[in-house]
């Protein structure tokens, strides 16, 4: 089984590649940023993107729950896991407080530095109630351990390769690079050494997103690389292994890989933002509208605008609504299917809603052109 002696004199090209990528990530994280947005979607994509870094990075160890369990685990809201899932459970909600952590860290001092014990202290918290073999939370590793088809430095050498990192992260050549690729390499060098007994990808995942977090490419939330490993976990790999074994000391082609996924990750942000900007957008308009047709003074204009805040995110077959199967047919019990009838006909007279396939939909395409230069 081959190993890797650790290396803290890694180089990165600073290729047109990861020249434009990282622009490009600084460039989308600016945007957003200037985006406004309300308390409510602030809230719903950072927990949306916590969901999502949690799922990542316990998935790709193994976890086999989905985005929507691990959202029902974190909020309690969901039916009780079979205990057969019981450690998939806590290794959840340890990751979700490992990030929690991060977060609390930095909100409260941005400039925060990592050390050995922080590092102990994340291990910890992502391992402890968790019954795994020949791991210690927070403790170091005495024995060997192996990586896939990676053989882990021995175990006597990993105090002092911790040290070694924490000097190269804050006063060696990592604290020379762009923090972005800093936090990447950092994640590469951690998982590299293994220093415990169990959870070192997770840890070391985390690490890249406390860097990241530190960097200032947290708008609008949380922000981890995790789903997107967890998206391509193979790539992922052979981006790890294609370093140790194939371009040392050249860590280019992991950084690549990362960049583009933080990328993408951005990108994905910056269309729920946009969303989120055009239904607020056009709820104005429709306010806007129905007060000039001279509704929102009467029980129907605002019962129209009701039925339009309720057709945004999605279209609904008229039918759900005439039976009473979908939320919406709560405002046409007492007044009757003709009043939902005349509603529909108004609405689709004043542009703001379309009607097709017997289902009804909000007509965002008439906010596109005030929202398009945001994209």
């Amino acid at each position: 089984m081959p190993s890797w002696p650790i290396n803290f004199e890694l180089a990165v090209r600073t290729d047109t590649d990861v020249i434009e990528l990282t622009a490009a990530i600084r460039a989308t994280a600016r945007t957003i940023r200037e985006v406004p947005v309300t308390p409510e979607t602030q809230e719903r994509l950072h927990r949306m993107n916590i969901v999502r870094a949690v799922s990542g990075t316990t998935g790709i160890e193994g976890v086999t729950l989905t985005e929507e369990e691990v959202d029902a685990v974190l909020s309690g809201e969901g039916p009780p896991l079979p205990p057969s899932r019981r450690r998939e459970e806590q290794e959840v909600r340890n990751a979700h407080e490992l990030f929690l952590r991060v977060e609390s860290i930095l909100r409260n001092n941005p400039q925060a530095v990592l050390s050995e014990h922080l590092i102990q202290e994340f291990h910890d918290i992502l391992t402890r109630g968790i019954d795994y073999s020949n791991n210690v939370p927070g403790r170091y590793r005495t024995h060997t351990v192996t990586a896939g088809d990676y053989l882990a430095p021995p175990a006597d050498e990993v105090p002092a390769l911790m040290t070694r990192f924490i000097h190269w992260v804050n006063q060696g050549t990592g604290a020379q690079m762009n923090p972005i690729i800093r936090a990447v390499v950092a994640h590469f060098l951690l998982v590299s050494i293994h220093p415990f007994g169990d959870g070192n990808g997770r840890l070391s995942r985390g690490i890249e997103s406390f860097l990241l977090y530190r960097a200032g490419i947290n708008v609008r939330g949380f922000y981890s690389l995790a789903n997107y490993y967890y998206q391509d976990r193979q790539a992922y790999i052979d981006a790890l292994t294609a370093v140790r074994f194939v371009s040392d000391p050249d860590v280019t082609p992991f950084v690549r890989f990362a960049l583009k996924g933080l990328e993408e990750e951005l990108e994905w942000v910056h269309g729920e933002v946009i969303d989120e900007t055009r239904l607020i957008a056009f709820h104005d308009y429709a306010r806007e509208v129905i007060a000039r047709d001279g509704g929102l003074g009467r029980s129907t204009g605002r019962r129209q605008l009701e039925l339009i805040l309720g057709l945004v995110r999605a279209q609904v077959p008229v039918v759900d609504i005439r039976s009473g199967a979908h939320p919406l047919a709560r405002f046409y019990r007492r007044v009757g299917l003709r009043t939902l009838a005349r509603d529909l006909i108004a609405l689709e007279r004043l542009g703001l809603i379309v009607v097709e396939n017997g289902a009804v939909r909000a007509n965002l395409s008439v906010i596109d052109e005030y929202t398009a230069g945001l994209r």
